[in-house]
């Protein structure tokens, strides 16, 4: 097994198609890959020069884009090399968009239909003063029936020995255990699951004991219900979350790094100098890592690494989801590990 692993690793990043071939023959004995998408949305991207309140810009450079946790975490380890799937709930006027964007990617797809069309968000960049504004669209409510019949239709897909990544808040209407559930429906499969969610759904969640969680300082505090300052402090309350029965607890610190506990190792992982011209989905990238750190059993060192390095290489980059392997694999020497 121990060979398979690192003769799968070498085979993805390897120029021949044939060597690519044989390992993700190989990589499909060891996991499969899954991210979800419950609250799915088209973001719309406007580049301006400068947001004037009451005004009218016209002209104005824009891209949208199909849009959520699961896909940007799912593109990051796609680029890396994995084969990743997304499996979620989107409106079946905005299912075929979504399918041909994922398929685009190189991604599969696992979705389920509800009735309606999918919320639009809007994020504004003003090159002038670096601000970045976030407009969030309101999704429509999900009935009880239609959430049951949603979350039985992901379960379905789950097998002995995959990964399922479940990120993102809960959409308007849906309840607030339903991580939990899903959680529990992998422990009864045999996979393994990554928890990557904010307020009463990761609270709730992490009580079904996921092997990965990943909250900001503003999610830890929120979970704790107190403010929380300085390394020690943060490192206090994420092991916590370990003595919970969470195997590996991530915290992100932003162009910090990352504080990382698993068993009674506490790194500080120090994220390398870049420069940053867009940091959003920089979390989601840095989830993404984890995964495929984590898939490919890397060292807990190592996957911290990873980890920050797929952060640091989207910073580097506009638009969610955007690195590239190479600078990846760079900039994992230059993220500085420490233990605390």
């Amino acid at each position: 097994m121990f060979f398979h692993q690192i003769f799968a690793g070498y085979c993805i990043f390897l120029d021949d198609p044939n060597a690519q071939l044989i390992g993700q023959f190989v990589g499909r004995f060891l996991l499969l890959i899954y991210t979800t998408l419950l609250s799915p949305a088209f973001d719309v991207v406007y580049d301006m020069a400068q947001l004037i309140s009451g005004g009218t810009v016209t002209d104005v450079p824009s891209r949208m884009y199909p849009a959520g946790k699961g896909i940007n975490v799912a593109t990051v380890a796609r680029v890396l090399g994995e084969d990743v799937t997304v499996a979620g709930i989107v409106p079946e006027y905005s299912i075929k968009q979504f399918t041909d964007y994922l398929k685009g990617l190189g991604i599969g797809s696992r979705l389920f239909s509800t009735k309606g069309s999918a919320r639009v968000n809007a994020t504004i960049l003003e090159s002038e003063s670096g601000a970045t504004t976030h407009i969030s669209g309101e999704s429509q409510p999900i009935s009880v029936r239609v959430q049951d019949e949603a979350l039985h239709f992901i379960r379905s897909y789950m097998a002995e020995g995959d990964l399922w990544a479940f990120c993102g808040s809960l959409p308007r209407g849906f309840e607030t255990d339903s991580y939990r559930k899903l959680i529990r429906f992998c422990r009864e499969k045999g996979a393994a699951t990554v928890l990557d969610s904010r307020g009463e759904a990761l609270k709730v969640g992490t009580r079904a004991k996921p092997a990965i969680i990943k909250p900001n300082i503003s999610e830890l505090e929120q979970f704790f219900g107190e403010q929380i300052q300085g390394v020690h402090h943060i490192a206090l309350k994420a092991k916590r979350l370990v003595d919970m029965g969470v195997e590996y607890v991530f915290v992100t610190l932003g162009s910090d790094g990352m504080i990382a506990i698993h068993e009674n190792d506490c790194l500080l992982c120090g994220a390398p100098a870049v420069k940053a011209v867009d940091t959003v989905g920089c979390g989601d990238a840095l989830l993404g890592g984890l995964l495929v750190g984590y898939s490919r059993k890397f060292s807990f060192s190592e996957m911290c690494r990873m980890a920050v390095a797929c952060g640091a290489s989207k910073a580097m980059h506009r638009g969610p989801g955007t690195i590239t392997r190479d600078e990846v694999w760079q900039l994992m020497e230059e993220v500085k590990v420490k233990a605390i």
